[in-house]
């Protein structure tokens, strides 16, 4: 039987089809039927029936029958704070950070499990962004902080679904705000060449394949890391310089101890997603007059994308400038 909903962006109805869900015949049945109606549906074989997004007056309703439903608000909510924020990584450069605990009296957006951070000095963060569900699955006690560090949690349908099988608790507190992927919509076909090429709200690769959203309430684009997303997120709602630490996009590393380190498939999309992607912002970035830093000198992202400083000096440069 198929059922109608509504997608994210409120754009178009969603499909969906009932399936046994949990079951191995359900999910061969689902995986089947998406890959049975092309190549544009494949994204959403990892959704179940009884998952679903239906816009509300006041933001979203994501809802999974049998395990509970959350509201999530728009990123059109979403508070700019300043013309200047930092990113937060969790690449190994993090820890050769002098007095760590002066970065967060900028904006700060902390991705995925570099919200340790901000744990471990005790301050609060601005923004947290996590693309990817396994880190819910595997460190939900981490996860559970950030949300409760963080004014506003940023998740997508894949780690917002997580979150309530893996960390329900967390998503309780009312600072959830829901984005999606531009080329990956939820229970929606993948835009074609023409739509994305028509769609002013974007910037697109030649190949297609990366987009740069200038409206995240639009959605975002993947570019291989949550970095990337980030970015657009922070340009998107109105800040005008962003400087990225951590960013060393350095394999299977992280600054803070894990106990089973998660798998990373860095190395294999690095140059075909990460370098290209930041190659499109740096495109983005020189026809805005907008500035993005990367503080690891020794970062694998080209200089010729995007600038690269020493982490110590830019912040103390980003504290003197904050405190004027």
């Amino acid at each position: 039987m198929v059922v109608g909903g509504r997608c994210p962006s409120g754009d178009h109805p969603a499909v969906s089809v009932t399936f046994s869900d949990g079951s191995p015949l359900g999910v061969t049945a689902r995986t089947w039927w998406y890959r049975l109606r092309g190549r544009r549906w494949w994204h959403n074989r990892i959704f179940t029936s009884r998952q679903s997004i239906d816009r509300t007056g006041d933001g979203f309703r994501v809802r999974w029958q049998g395990r509970g439903e959350v509201h999530a608000r728009s990123l059109a909510d979403l508070a700019c704070r300043g013309p200047r924020a930092a990113i937060l990584a969790s690449g190994p450069s993090v820890a050769e950070i002098h007095r760590p605990e002066r970065l967060f009296r900028v904006p700060v957006a902390c991705v995925n499990g570099s919200v340790a951070l901000p744990s471990q000095l005790g301050c609060r963060c601005d923004y947290l962004l996590v693309s990817d569900p396994r880190f819910i699955r595997d460190q939900p006690d981490l996860f559970c902080i950030g949300t409760a560090l963080a004014d506003a949690v940023v998740l997508d349908p894949p780690t917002i679904f997580a979150a309530l099988e893996f960390a329900p608790a967390a998503l309780a507190r009312g600072n959830v705000y829901l984005t999606e992927d531009v080329l990956r919509p939820f229970k929606r076909p993948r835009p074609t060449r023409e739509a994305l090429a028509a769609d002013p709200r974007l910037m697109v690769h030649p190949s297609s394949r990366i987009v740069f959203s200038l409206d995240p309430t639009r959605g975002i684009g993947s570019g291989g890391t949550v970095v990337y997303n980030a970015v657009q997120l922070l340009f998107g709602i109105g800040y005008t310089e962003v400087v990225m630490f951590g960013v060393d996009l350095s394999a299977g590393r992280r600054f803070y101890p894990e106990r089973t380190p998660a798998p990373t498939e860095l190395d294999s999309v690095f140059t075909q997603s990460i370098q290209p992607a930041f190659e499109l912002a740096g495109d983005y970035l020189r026809r805005t007059g907008r500035t993005l830093v990367n503080a690891s000198p020794a970062s694998r992202l080209s200089a010729a994308a995007i600038q690269k400083a020493d982490a110590n000096e830019t912040l103390a440069r980003l504290c003197s400038d904050d405190a004027r």
